[in-house]
């Protein structure tokens, strides 16, 4: 439960801790602990104005004091490297108790929205380490305390002293269930409250629609801010941007969304779901198998039985997937077999080779693949931490990098107002659209439910966050 770290839930996190800033409806940044913020006309300094009377629950003041205290903690820190913030802040100073001042290596545009996220960002207060700054007990500004801890859950308390809206709820616990069904069975028979989210229970399409007919609970869900998309490694076959055109046109992407989703998802035309800030407008993509067939042709790749061939070479792609799904989501060999079998029908084969989740990763990165699946990382994220880890070369495995992404991606990060920002963002989209570099399949679906009786929950507005302010349980 150390916020600088990388092994705790982030909803359990984000119930304990706040960070200066939050992210809001529509992917705007709201006031958190900071009740306002000024940025320089270069853009390379800010400075926050703390919310007066704020302490942490075991009584330690927020100043500005505490809050350089924890940026200290990771910003310039190696083990953040692949957080731009981090490594764009060069100083971080407390020239009174009230007021935090960032000064940046060069302006930074999503440099709020990155401060809005769960860890390494959110404050912890000072007093809860040990003298050698090793983390001792969870102890933050939000609305819930931590009481205890084992291996089956763990319990928070409400904070009696929030400074903001307090919850109609005097306990919180979270209870460890590790198989999915078991969770909506737990939620149905009364045991359990509420589940859902990517971060906390995630729904299956299949126990969605089940939950929707079920009178015991209520099915909600929120606008996707998920992508998943095929992506290739241009070292082999999926080097010819003919290929890749092919693959994109082969794919009915509506029916993937209708058949595998039941429904609950959406075919994907954009690199971001439409709700996600700057994802840009649709891409000239679509369903097209006559046109993937022709690009083949075109290309010198000819029909011989199943598969075509070209300079006496099968057009055969070595699709890498994870061998079991992760909890509560959709199994990948069974979108792996149905996009096999679009691509069968204009002449390409596919070889599926599933390797368990520790493996794949690593295959991933080390381009042990013709195509296989990547994922955006959603809100608060997204699109400048996915941008990074999509397009550039120095991410673990990336989707598709060219100089002109990575300039793009520069662009974009970098950008002086909203439409130029705007405008580098496009460009990039449309840049990996030209190459055919990736093929988007289905925006994936935001989806919690709730027992009956659990009243003025809403969805909140992104995976990691969990607001209970107004929830009322009878």
């Amino acid at each position: 439960m150390d916020p600088h770290a990388f092994t705790g839930n982030f909803l359990l996190l984000d119930a304990i801790y706040e960070p200066l800033v939050s992210y809001g409806r529509d992917g705007r940044v709201e006031p958190g602990l900071a009740q306002s913020w000024t940025v320089a006309e270069d853009g390379r300094q800010v400075s926050f104005e703390l919310r007066d009377g704020v302490r942490f629950s075991d009584g330690t003041p927020l100043d500005a004091a505490a809050v350089k205290w924890n940026f200290d903690r990771w910003v310039g820190n190696k083990r953040f490297s692949f957080f731009r913030a981090s490594q764009v802040i060069t100083s971080v100073e407390a020239p009174d108790a009230d007021t935090v001042l960032l000064t940046l290596s060069e302006s930074y545009e999503p440099l709020l929205q990155e401060l809005s996220i769960v860890r390494p960002v959110r404050l912890l207060s000072p007093a809860s380490v040990a003298a050698d700054g090793t983390f001792q007990e969870p102890v933050g500004t939000g609305a819930w305390k931590f009481v205890s801890s084992s291996a089956t859950g763990v319990v928070l308390a409400r904070n009696d002293d929030y400074w903001g809206p307090k919850p109609g709820l005097e306990r919180l616990e979270f209870k460890v269930i590790p198989d999915s069904q078991a969770r909506v069975d737990a939620l149905t028979n009364g045991e359990i409250d509420l589940i859902g989210g990517g971060y906390l229970a995630p729904i299956t399409p299949v126990e969605a629609r089940s939950l929707r007919e079920h009178a015991g609970a209520e099915l909600l869900s929120g606008a996707a801010d998920v992508s998943i998309l095929l992506g290739f490694n241009p070292d082999g076959p999926a080097g010819d941007r003919a290929v890749r055109q092919a693959v994109g046109k082969a794919i009915d992407t509506g029916a993937l969304a209708q058949a595998l989703f039941l429904g609950f998802a959406e075919p994907a035309r954009r690199v971001f779901p439409p709700g996600v800030p700057d994802s840009g407008t649709d891409l000239p993509v679509g369903f097209d198998q006559a046109a993937a067939r022709s690009v083949l042709d075109a290309a010198g790749y000819v029909q011989s039985g199943e598969t075509r061939v070209r300079d006496g070479r099968p057009l055969s792609l070595r699709m890498l997937i994870p061998a079991a799904p992760a909890e509560g989501q959709l199994d990948p060999r069974t979108m792996a077999a149905a996009i096999a079998a679009s691509l069968k029908e204009v002449g390409i084969g596919v070889e599926l080779v599933p390797v368990d989740a520790a493996a794949y990763y690593d295959e991933r990165a080390e381009g042990r693949y013709d195509i296989t699946f990547f994922e955006t990382l959603g809100a608060p994220y997204d699109p400048s931490s996915s941008i990074v880890s999509l397009f550039t070369d120095g991410a673990r495995a990336p989707l598709w990098v060219t100089p002109a992404t990575e300039d793009l991606v520069d662009k974009a990060l970098f950008a002086r107002d909203s439409a130029a920002r705007a405008v580098a963002y496009q460009a990039l989209y449309d840049a990996v659209a030209a190459d055919a570099g990736f093929v988007p399949l289905v925006y994936r679906p935001r989806l919690w439910a709730v027992r009956a009786g659990v009243d003025g929950f809403a969805v909140p507005p992104t995976d990691v966050t969990l607001d209970l302010a107004g929830v009322t349980v009878r």
